[in-house]
Parts: C-alpha cells; structure tokens; sequence
C-alpha cells in the first residue's frame, strides 16, 4: 500500500467525507486508546459515537482486554451517555468460553489469567487449576527426580487438562510457562489457547508495559504448538465476529482501533475497512514506518472524536 494515499479524514474533500460516511453501515471499534485511555475517557468520543448513533450506524467493541468484567464495561459506556441496548461487547474470556463449549470441552482448564478472566470460565462451568503461586524451592538433585520438577508433574489427584489458555496477567511467572508447557508437551491433544496477543500495552503519557504476545511466543517456542488466537488479530476471531454478526459484506464495517498488528491486522483478516486513531498505542511516526502492509490502515484520525469536525463539516452549507 502506498502510504501516502492514507489520509486523515479530516483532509478529505467534503465530497470524500460524504463517501466515507456513507460507505460503511456499522461500526466495530477497539475501546482501550480508542474509545478511553488508562486515566480515563478521550475527550469528545461520547459527542461522536453518538453522531455516529444519530446517523444509523450499528456501534459494537471488540477488546483484547479480559481484566475488566462485562458490568464494568456496561458502566464505562454508560457514563458516556451510551446504553447497554445500544452496543454489543466481544469479551476474550465469553468468545473462549464459547470456543471451549463449541468443542465439547469436558477437561480442566489450565488458565494464565486474571481472575475476572477465569471467573467467566469458572461461571461457564469450567473446571479452572493454575499456580503454582508458592515459591519454588530450590532443590534439583533430590531423587528420583528432584522436588523441583515435582512442581511441574501433570498431579493425578487432579482433574485431567485439556486445555492451556494464556491471557494478559500482571502475575504471570515462569513456573507457571513451565507447567503450561508440560501439559501442552504431554499431551497431543491438549488445546492451547491465547487471547490478547498484544505485546505492550499503553498506559497513558507514553509509559508502556509489556503484554502478553511475549509470552505466547515464549510458550509456542517451547513447547513446539502453535496457539489458537481468539483475541484481536487472530484469524479464529475473524471468523467467529463474521458469524456472530452476520456480515456478509465486510467492506461495510468500519474497524477503529489504535494498534496496528492487533487492531489493523484484525479489521484487514475480516475484511473490513480499517480506521487508525493516535491516540492509544501508535503515532504517526510509527504509522509511517510500518512495512507490514496487512496491518496498515485506510484511513487515520487523531482521535476518534474527530468525527465530531467530520459531521460539521459534511453537514454545512458550501
């Protein structure tokens, strides 16, 4: 893609602004850098998603954030002046949740997660085991094969695994990548399982941490199994948000997001258009010099309020 025919739609002739907005009939929009940040909401987000609203496009969010709970998201849109009736929310844990039911899951979970995240599995009816959370003491020569691997040995009082899910956890530890490792190692037909992929994850006035891409990687590359991703980019979500909301004609959704890899990449796997804001995770800069071209936007913004300019424009008289 020739990135220097990625405008900003602020830059667009009036007549381009009318085709934009007229060219997609709903809206599937990241909502952490997009709709909030870490201190709280962008300003004039609320302004546009109602415009949005006001002019029938179909509002839904698609987070690779499972820290935060279904209520909790229902309350952050509702200070916004949006209502739960008006706006769907794709949860990692609920799609997992879903994904495992699909399968017929029967076996334990072994989940790296926050607690909001295994709750849903445990509400679902899921039998969730992680840890260990004990420090591991240091002893590699006891025999027959030391009290350190007993650590990391699949325990028979337990229920068997049939499942490793990976997800964003301030907590994570190694001896918990080395427990996930074992079960997906010995046994072949163990599910392994990944929902956010992103690899930093923006707190606000530029300090990042890192996400849990890292540890994906770190655990596909030891334990030789490729996950499946049921958070944003993964193919499995694609084809899961497709069928969940019927889409027969991508090309009329815009996706807004602030990542390129999780956000880009994911409305490009769906077919959809691709809107970038600047106000989470990426900058122009970055913007410019990605050379992924599947991860690259249509169009980008500086805050997903400028839709309120957008709308004014569009709307006053030459």
């Amino acid at each position: 893609m020739d990135k220097s025919k990625i405008r900003h739609i602020l830059d667009l002739s009036k007549d381009e602004k009318r085709a934009f907005v007229n060219s997609f009939d709903s809206i599937m929009s990241d909502c952490d850098g997009v709709v909030w940040n870490f201190t709280g909401p962008i300003p004039g987000v609320d302004r546009a998603l109602q415009l949005l609203r006001d002019h029938g496009k179909k509002l839904a969010f698609i987070s690779n954030n499972g820290m935060r709970t279904m209520d909790e998201y229902a309350e952050k849109f509702r200070l916004m002046g949006i209502e739960h009736q008006d706006y769907t929310v794709v949860h990692p844990a609920l799609t997992i949740v879903k994904y495992l039911k699909s399968t017929g899951m029967r076996d334990a979970v072994y989940c790296i997660a926050t607690e909001v995240f295994k709750n849903y599995l445990r509400e679902a009816g899921f039998t969730i085991i992680d840890g260990p959370t004990e420090r591991i003491k240091d002893d590699y020569t006891s025999k027959p094969v030391g009290a350190f691997a007993e650590y990391f040995r699949a325990d028979p009082s337990k229920p068997k695994v049939g499942a490793v899910v990976l997800d964003i956890d301030a907590n994570i530890c190694l001896p918990q990548l080395m427990k996930a490792t074992t079960y997906l190692k010995q046994n072949p037909d163990c599910l392994f399982i990944a929902g956010a992929t992103d690899y930093t994850i923006p707190l606000g006035s530029g300090m990042e941490v890192i996400g849990s891409g890292h540890f994906i990687d770190l655990l596909e590359k030891a334990s030789g199994r490729r996950a499946l991703v049921l958070g944003k980019p993964g193919q499995a979500l694609a084809e899961f948000v497709l069928e969940q909301f019927h889409i027969t004609q991508p090309e009329r959704t815009l996706f807004v997001g602030d990542m390129l890899p999780q956000d880009m990449g994911f409305g490009a796997r769906c077919g959809f258009q691709r809107l970038l804001v600047l106000s989470g995770g990426t900058n122009k800069t970055m913007l410019l010099e990605h050379d992924k071209e599947d991860e690259l936007p249509n169009y980008y913004a500086s805050s997903f309020a400028d839709f309120i300019q957008l709308f004014k424009e569009i709307s006053s008289d030459d």
